[in-house]
């Protein structure tokens, strides 16, 4: 039985939303195949690896030393976590990792952090590489790698906040030379649509660059869409072996999803989405699966989503969100999520994927490429250090 853990959580504004995601994904493994470890990052930035954390209900309310919760944490020279200590005589205990499932989102985890230290410490992991995560973790970053292989992006420009602290009118008028009303603004490193506001005019531009820039140093704003239909659509695999899913038209940005439109159903009463029979979360939102789009527009936004895999040499599953312009008759690519919320599951259950088939594949896409990395040859010794004297000692 192969010893997964699932890593979830995080010192994020994501933080809940990654928690539903890690709780659902530990709920649809094949228990008779997986050995499964939770890995929960709390907000504090304090790590824990205990079988208790199964349980939704302890989320809401954490409190590490009333549920009796060890703590844990990934070493970089071991490939598995170290658990420790239950009472004040008991000892740490290690346990190897066959591979570690990535379910973290935004800042800290989707941004590549998370998958350093697992590179250092040679374990397998679902979600794409370093280079992968961080591209697709920074909007401006992103933009510019889409540019570069002519693929579709709005028009758009960004500054950074202490421009924005030195001279506001100049980034103002900066902005609204090079983009016409309405706007997006938003933060360069952060998802799920925190910090970011439509701005219409001066003034609410001006209140959407000072939302912004508490959440991140690096602003972008586009020029945003009056008659829009989003469309998203999901890619499993490596390499150049590519599966896409089929597509789904979420709510309207006509009237901006926020985040709680998307994760909490209505917010503060919303419950934690921790069950196959919860009704919150991403998956139960209003939503078109496949989108209405005709033969042409569908074919084409599933080969670029193919093409954005593959530029970003991304792996495991990811989803991309596009913005049809109606009025002009015109496919853009807005983002690539290369972690998102529940692994997509509703678009591959479309298309007969169960959740558990998906991980699995997303556990075995990572041990091919854990297997490749492996055949590489990182170290090489030369005969430098035969000739090199050495640095001298002050007395010396």
């Amino acid at each position: 039985m192969k010893k997964v853990g699932v890593i979830y959580g995080g010192v994020s504004c994501e933080h809940d939303v990654s928690v539903i995601t890690g709780l659902q994904i530990m709920e649809n493994m094949d228990r008779s195949k997986y050995d499964i470890i939770p890995i929960y990052i709390h907000d504090d930035g304090e790590w824990y690896a205990d079988k208790n954390l199964f349980n939704a209900k302890i989320y809401p309310e954490f409190n590490s030393y009333k549920d009796g919760l060890m703590k844990g944490y990934i070493a970089p020279n071991r490939p598995g976590i170290v658990m420790g200590q239950k009472s004040l005589f008991s000892k740490e205990s290690y346990t190897k990792l066959d591979c570690v499932i990535v379910a973290l989102h935004g800042m800290n985890g989707e941004d590549g952090s998370v998958q350093g230290l697992l590179e250092l410490a040679n374990i397998p992991y679902t979600s794409s590489g370093i280079v992968g995560s961080s591209v697709g973790m920074d909007k401006i970053m992103m933009k510019k790698v889409f540019e570069a292989n002519s693929f579709p992006v709005l028009p758009y420009t960004y500054f950074i906040r202490e421009d924005w602290e030195k001279n506001p009118d100049a980034v103002l008028s900066t902005i609204e030379n090079k983009l016409p009303y309405p706007l997006f603004v938003k933060p360069a490193n952060l998802g799920s649509s925190i910090g970011i506001t439509k701005a219409k005019d001066r003034e609410s531009l001006t209140n959407a660059i000072t939302i912004a820039t508490a959440f991140d140093e690096r602003i972008v704003v586009e020029k945003a869409i009056e008659d829009v239909k989003e469309v998203n659509c999901a890619a499993i695999g490596r390499g150049n072996q590519v599966r896409v899913s089929t597509t789904e038209e979420p709510m309207s940005w006509q009237e901006f999803l926020t985040f709680e439109d998307k994760y909490m159903n209505g917010g503060k009463g919303g419950k934690l989405a921790g069950s196959k029979s919860s009704e919150n979360g991403m998956a139960s939102m209003s939503r078109k699966v496949p989108a209405l789009l005709d033969t042409q527009k569908e074919g084409y936004i599933k080969f670029l989503t193919a093409e954005v895999f593959k530029a970003l040499n991304v792996k495991g599953v990811v989803r991309v969100d596009f913005l049809i312009d109606n009025m002009e008759d015109k496919i853009y690519i807005n983002e690539i999520n290369t972690i998102p919320g529940s692994m997509a599951c509703y678009l591959w259950k479309y298309d007969g994927y169960e959740f558990y088939r998906i991980i699995d594949e997303m556990i075995d896409i990572a041990e091919k490429e854990h297997a490749e990395k492996n055949r590489n040859t990182y170290t090489y010794h030369s005969a430098i250090m035969e000739n090199f004297g050495g640095a001298k000692t002050p007395e010396e």
